[in-house]
Order: structure tokens, then C-alpha cells, then sequence
């Protein structure tokens, strides 16, 4: 017993100064994410555009990702882009980078994000490119911004996708949705003005405390290989640090009107004083969740096909993995972008 303990912790000590050393020769992380043509500026927010590959003529593709965190997610490095790999199939690429709000931004809410940002960015593209309709996938809280959208604005989105969003926020085993019914938002927010970013960061790590915690320390020197793991470890580190605070307005509607009130599936969700109806949503849906997704459960994510009626084409996609790995994991990138560009494609 003892000689097996004593040869693990040799190995793993030997791991531990083979990663110290593939770090130590590491040159600087170049920021490589998201060089692209900014298009749009409104207020904190840009509208980045990824031009397409190809010639192809069809109709562009808007990303809405969440406010929390940054979309550099979507374009982590060259062979580790969501972005990039949807661009090589000849898609026409916009991606909206809501920025790092400050104490100036702390009355935005979410007639703001969804009926004025999000709604100048579709017109914008639509001008730009001259289709009248394009296509809109959400990411997390951006499918549930793209969502709305799609309810209230139904002729002007085409094909829709939704990427590990939470539409019923009432299923078993919603923690997150759990911990923000049983937090005075609204307190935080008088207190900071804005919810900051590393708070967030914080809840998150609650959520799993020991993979996010003790197992990952412990599989630290495992995950740093060679450059190319190292590389990818520190770049996941910047965007898992990389944390933008939360508008307070919007944030506190958020927590009440979508957690609190199950606002999607209640019809209690608003924006400039018009119910979302997904009932309203007429373009065909590919809804993609990850079945090991410890935030957004599988339950939340599916629960679109019953909310929407039943004329509305649906299809989902559910992955063996994580909300991050569903779409930036080896095993998962390629049958995400083959979903999303046979959806797509479909007449």
C-alpha cells in the first residue's frame, strides 16, 4: 500500500513539473478572438461581422450570446472557434458583443437589450444585406433574448436556434434558477449599482463546488500537456475571469420576470410592454442542450417544444456534455455545426 501511494504521488509530482515547464516556455497568449468589422455601435455594444467564406448567397446568421461572460467563448483560438467553423461552411457571420457596462449603464433593462439593441442589430444586418429576414441563434440568456425576439418580431426571423437555453425555470434540479427565487436581487443591486461580474463568477463555482474546485486543481497538471493544452487551459482560464458586470435594472428584471416568475412559459415575460408569446414563434426551431449541463437542466431547454404550438417546425439536439463543451468540445463542435448548418439549409 505504501509503495503504491509513494509511486503516485512521484508521478504525479513528475506531472506537475512537466506542466511547469511547458508554461514556463509558453510565450504570450495572443488575442487572437474576435477580429472582425465592427458594423454597429450602440452605447456599450458591438455588432461584429465575420464575413462569409465562399460566395454563397444566403441569408446571414446573427449570435446572441449572453450578458454574462464574454462571447470570446464562440472564438477561443483558430482550431477552437464556433464562429469560424460556421464561416467555413459559408455562413455570413454577426456576432453581438454587449461590452462591459458601467455605473453610466445601470438603468438599461431589458426593453433596452431586446427591443432596442437587439432589434436595431436585425434591422441593421437586414439593410446591410439585403435579404429581408436572417437567421438568429441565442446562447444561453441570448436564446432566451432571441426567443422573445422571435415572438415579437416572427417576419423578420427565419430559421431560429437555441444553444443550452432555460425556458422553464420551475423543472427538478434547476439549482441556479433555485438560488436566484431565494436571493434579494434587487438588494445587491442597490448596493453595487450594477451585480458584479466576479459575484456571478462566484455563484457559478457554488453550483459544483468540488469538480470546479478540488478535482480541477487536483487534474491541473493532467490538463497541461504540451503547448497546444496549455495554450487552450489559459485561454479558458482569461474567459472563465473575463466577467463583464450586469446592468442593475436589467438584471433585477431578469431575476424576477424570467427566474422568479417563469416568465417564458408563464407569459409573464415583457418587453416594451408586449407579452412574449412563444406560441407567437413561427420560424422553424433547432433546440440544442447539453444532457450534462449542471446549469441549464435538459428538462428547462426541452420544455420549448411544449411551449411553442405544435404547427411550429421543432427539432433538438441533445448532447453528452457540459453548458461550455455542448459547443466548443472536440467530440460535440463538429455535430453542433453540422445540426445548425443542416437547419439551416432546409427549405
Amino acid at each position: 500500500m505504501a509503495n503504491r501511494y509513494n509511486q503516485a504521488l512521484l508521478d504525479s509530482q513528475k506531472e506537475l513539473a512537466k506542466a511547469m515547464a511547458v508554461l514556463s516556455e509558453l510565450p504570450p497568449l495572443e488575442d487572437s478572438s474576435l477580429k472582425a468589422e465592427v458594423v454597429l455601435t450602440l452605447d456599450k455594444m458591438r455588432l461584429l461581422h465575420f464575413k462569409q467564406s465562399g460566395r454563397r448567397r444566403q441569408p446571414p446568421l446573427i449570435i446572441c450570446y449572453a450578458l454574462v461572460n464574454r462571447p470570446t467563448i464562440l472564438d477561443l483560438a483558430p482550431d477552437r472557434s464556433l464562429v469560424q467553423d460556421l464561416r467555413a461552411k459559408g455562413r455570413d457571420i454577426y456576432l453581438i458583443d454587449w461590452g462591459y457596462p458601467d455605473l453610466c449603464d445601470r438603468h438599461i433593462g431589458l426593453d433596452d437589450y431586446i427591443g432596442d439593441y437587439l432589434d436595431s442589430v436585425v434591422q441593421c444586418v437586414i439593410e446591410r444585406s439585403g435579404f429581408e429576414q436572417i437567421d438568429l441563434m441565442g446562447i444561453c440568456q441570448g436564446g432566451v433574448f432571441s426567443l422573445a425576439y422571435a415572438s415579437l418580431k416572427p417576419e423578420r426571423v427565419r430559421k431560429l436556434v437555441t444553444l443550452v437555453t432555460p425556458v422553464d425555470t420551475d423543472v427538478e434540479g434547476f439549482t441556479l434558477s433555485e438560488m436566484v427565487r431565494e436571493t434579494n436581487i434587487e438588494q445587491l443591486v442597490k448596493s453595487y449599482g450594477n451585480l458584479p461580474g466576479q459575484f456571478l463568477n462566484q455563484i457559478y463555482a457554488a453550483l459544483k463546488p468540488l469538480q470546479l474546485g478540488v478535482v480541477k486543481e487536483m487534474g491541473l497538471s493532467r490538463s497541461i500537456q504540451d503547448p497546444t493544452s496549455a495554450e487552450l487551459f489559459l485561454r479558458m482560464e482569461q474567459w472563465i475571469n473575463d466577467s463583464p458586470d450586469l446592468a442593475g435594472r436589467a438584471t433585477i428584471e431578469f431575476a424576477e420576470t424570467f427566474f422568479k416568475g417563469n416568465g417564458l412559459i408563464q407569459g409573464s415575460f415583457y418587453v416594451d410592454s408586449k407579452a412574449v408569446k412563444l406560441t407567437s414563434i413561427r420560424s422553424p426551431i433547432l433546440n440544442i442542450f447539453g444532457t450534462k449541463d449542471h446549469l441549464v437542466p435538459p428538462a428547462s431547454s426541452q420544455a420549448l417544444q411544449t411551449a411553442i404550438t405544435p404547427n411550429t417546425p421543432y427539432q433538438e439536439l441533445a448532447l453528452p456534455a457540459g453548458h461550455i463543451g455542448a459547443f466548443i468540445s472536440d467530440r460535440c463542435r463538429s455535430q453542433v455545426i453540422d445540426a445548425i448548418e443542416t437547419h439551416l439549409s432546409q427549405k
